[in-house]
């Protein structure tokens, strides 16, 4: 194999029929101009478009270029991690495949992830999406912040760092995958870099509101026990009422005589305490069931074929020696 080159530039592809190959041309630029050998990785997330094409063209002309396909959708954060795993570059950086992410601003990212020996972030002075997605993009930082372990108000998919961090998560087999919260493990300092985001050169997005609604469960479910301690407070609370409505009730009767009259009084009481025990069985259940499915050791990604300096390779069978521990390189 050739040596391993300065620069890994990893992005998962989804929709990028009309981008990638702009993209390839300004990473190729940027990185000649610092004299950076480099290889740019599209994780081909088994797209909605022509992108598999384009990327195995590219891969099979261009000798810097490598393109995976993936058997099938697995989401832009395993098809990441993957593109982590098969990096070779002693830098690895991360970024979308739509031209919001500028390729001219990887050198900064680059030469202040090495300066600290951590992660440097490329975020924006606004947010490019609509607000729905902005205001549930802060949400879910704030609560990462709070509730997982690390400050993610910082944080976004153009993100440069040393590839030794990978150290942290190599042997990471969980079916639900968060690059942030694996990257925060390694205990590197992270810093925000302002970057020129670009309006989306093409496509949509493919987030909706259900799938970050749905990512903002897996990072809450998936990487800390904090909806066990709000069951927990809700039980509490619904014994501090159980005994608030009961000497109501006794004050009630000593009072006028009589127990606490209506109907209204005794649904909304059942009601309440019901749904304290249901939400608390519910959270159980869901840890309960990703446990299960995480023994199952289901594969966090499948590779179909791979291009890598022109050769071809289906199945996952490449004339290169495959990612040690990759569940890609795993016989089927």
């Amino acid at each position: 194999m050739s040596p391993p080159p300065d620069i890994s530039v990893v992005v998962p592809v989804y929709g990028g029929a009309t981008t990638i190959e702009a993209l390839a041309e300004r990473v190729d630029a940027t990185m000649s101009a610092r004299g950076w050998s480099y290889e740019l990785i599209f994780v081909c997330d088994r797209p909605r478009d022509g992108s598999w094409e384009v990327a195995r063209r590219l891969a099979a002309s261009g000798a810097c270029v490598r393109a995976l396909l993936l058997r099938r959708n697995f989401g832009q954060h395993p098809a990441t991690l993957l593109g982590i795993r098969e990096a070779r570059g002693e830098t690895i950086v991360t970024m979308d495949e739509d031209l919001q992410h500028s390729p001219e601003d990887i050198p900064l990212l680059v030469e202040t992830s090495r300066a600290m020996s951590g992660i440097a972030y490329g975020i924006a002075e606004e947010l490019q999406h609509a607000w729905w997605r902005n205001v549930t993009s802060r949400t879910a930082k704030w609560l990462v912040a709070r509730y997982v372990g690390f400050d993610a108000r910082d944080v976004s998919a153009f993100r440069a760092f040393p590839a030794t961090l990978r150290a942290a998560f190599a042997d990471y087999r969980g079916e639900r995958v968060a690059i942030d919260v694996l990257l925060s493990w390694a205990g590197a300092p992270a810093r925000a870099v302002r970057c020129a985001f670009a309006p989306r050169a093409g496509g949509e997005s493919g987030y909706t509101l259900r799938k970050l609604v749905a990512y903002l469960g897996d990072l809450l479910l998936g990487y800390s026990t904090a909806p066990l301690r709000l069951a927990s407070w809700l039980g509490l609370v619904a014994v501090v009422a159980a005994i608030a409505i009961g000497a109501y009730v006794l004050a009630n009767w000593f009072v006028h005589g009589s127990a606490v009259p209506g109907f209204a009084f005794l649904a909304l009481s059942v009601a309440a305490f019901s749904g304290a025990q249901l939400l608390a069985l519910g959270l159980i259940g869901e840890y309960l069931g990703r446990l299960y499915f995480n023994s199952l050791q289901k594969p966090q990604y499948l590779v179909e074929a791979s291009v890598s300096f022109g050769a071809d390779s289906v199945n996952g069978r490449d004339s290169a020696t495959p990612s040690a521990g990759s569940p890609a390189a795993a016989p089927e």
